[in-house]
């Protein structure tokens, strides 16, 4: 424990705090990162590197689409059903409507 405390300190005892601006990140409000320019390469092309790095973020969404095609629609089948039902059901009574409609012409005409 001793020798955990005292790198420590050692450290905070290191540790140089910028004296200006121009030494540490700049401005806030100035825009500049406080990077050096000159080891930023924008017009880099893409490596193996940056691959590797991106795909746990690809399987995650591809495991989330996955999920969404699969799953979800197996949950919601039920609600699908009765959807389904509602308009079946609609159109029976449509034509039901229909045919009492016709069936109270029809009568109409006998009658005359």
């Amino acid at each position: 424990p001793v020798s955990s405390s005292l790198a420590l300190t050692d450290i905070k005892r290191n540790t140089r705090m910028p004296l200006s601006d121009e030494e540490g990140q700049g401005s806030i409000f100035s825009g500049q990162s406080g990077r050096s320019r000159g080891t930023i390469q924008e017009d880099r092309g893409v490596t193996l590197q940056d691959i590797k790095l991106i795909m746990p973020t690809v399987l995650i969404l591809l495991f989330t689409l996955f999920i969404m095609v699969t799953v979800i629609p197996y949950a919601f089948s039920s609600v699908v059903k009765q959807l389904q039902a509602v308009s079946m059901l609609e159109e029976q009574q449509a034509a039901a409507a229909a045919a009492a409609e016709e069936a109270v012409i029809v009568g109409e005409e006998q009658k005359v």
